[in-house]
């Protein structure tokens, strides 16, 4: 069976074409193809190496990803051959209050082989069945993302019609939370360094945009298109590194979900002031994705609200490589996409 293996970890150019045992459904498990798969930053930081330890080289890649049912193993129901399913990449994590650093031992493309292969098993107990609604393209770019986002926005961040939500950056996390922001009838800002991206979050319901090429003070300037207004619920993909002009960017009993690091590393420290985060009464949260159940709230607000994932390219599983170098690029807007079968 076709796989892609991570390699010596070496970045790109060591993911590397390789084949493995087709897998067989055990008791509580399900023997899934695999239609697509979807890509994440953290894909190329395990590629890199500064994501996950001890990984073999022959690790499957990918935490996101869709397929449909070929057999189903003993004492498992609610499911039938055929039925699309995905799952929580952190497989084991089912509900909120289920989280330990336990979950991290099963963790789909990193610790556990994940998405890039021709088939896989998955628990039973972790598989969702997609809606119709859904579409393929939506499911293999969904459960990261989905997740972890209904988290820091909904779950954490209390997100609903009259507050307002802030993403930063137009890659695909910030381009669902616009979705799912505007589905739950909350106002949106988010910031870029293109006009043209901006234009585009403007035309999927945007409130407030900001250019930060163009003002490097991005968060001054985004105080200044919404009259002063902060934000309610900020889902922070920059980190620590710009964590200071986050916080001014946020409103008073402001809850900032802290899940990316594109302005550093996880390593860095913060550059906020201890003052501003107390006299403005901030919550601040690490999100470390989101649960099954979360997963699942996501996928009934989308196929409730007739959603569709912003898909920015689609690659064939053997360019696999050209898909890790454009999510690298940074020119992409939304989600990308390997087709497996």
């Amino acid at each position: 069976m076709k796989a892609w293996q991570i390699g010596p970890r070496s970045g790109i150019d060591g993911l590397q074409p390789g084949e493995m045992a087709e897998p067989e459904a055990g008791p509580g498990e399900l023997k899934v193809r695999v239609i697509a798969a979807g890509l994440n930053y953290r894909d190329l930081m395990v590629l890199g190496g500064v994501y996950g330890t001890d990984l073999p080289e022959t690790r499957v890649p990918l935490s996101d990803g869709v397929g449909v049912i070929e057999a189903v193993g003993e004492g498992v129901s609610g499911f039938a051959v055929g039925d699309r399913v995905v799952a929580p990449h952190f497989v084991t994590w089912l509900e909120p209050e289920g989280y330990n650093f336990g979950v991290f031992a099963q963790d789909l493309g990193v610790t556990a082989d994940g998405w890039l292969r021709k088939k896989l098993t998955l628990p039973a107990s972790a598989a969702i069945k997609l809606p119709d609604a859904i579409s393929d393209e939506t499911a293999a770019t969904l459960a990261v993302v989905g997740g972890t986002v209904w988290h820091a926005m909904v779950a954490f961040g209390g997100a609903e019609p009259g507050k307002l939500v802030l993403a930063q950056g137009t890659g695909g996390v910030s381009m669902f939370t616009l979705q799912l922001a505007k589905a739950i009838g909350a106002d949106f800002a988010i910031t870029s360094s293109s006009d043209e991206k901006l234009a585009k979050a403007r035309d999927m319901g945007a409130d407030f945009t900001v250019n930060y090429r163009e003002r490097e003070d991005w968060a001054a300037a985004l105080l200044e298109v919404t009259g002063g207004r902060g934000a309610d619920v900020v889902v922070d993909t920059l980190g620590f590194p710009a964590l200071g002009q986050t916080v001014a960017a946020t409103g008073v009993n402001g809850r900032i979900g802290t899940l990316g690091a594109l302005s550093g590393t996880p390593q860095d420290s913060a550059t906020a002031s201890q003052g501003e985060i107390i006299g403005k009464n901030i919550l601040i949260k690490g999100i470390a994705s989101g649960s099954r159940s979360m997963l699942a709230q996501a996928i009934d607000v989308l196929a409730s609200n007739g959603i569709a994932m912003t898909i920015d390219k689609e690659f064939a599983f053997d360019d696999a490589v050209a898909a890790y170098r454009h999510l690298e690029s940074g020119a992409h807007q939304g989600k990308i996409l390997i087709r497996v079968s």
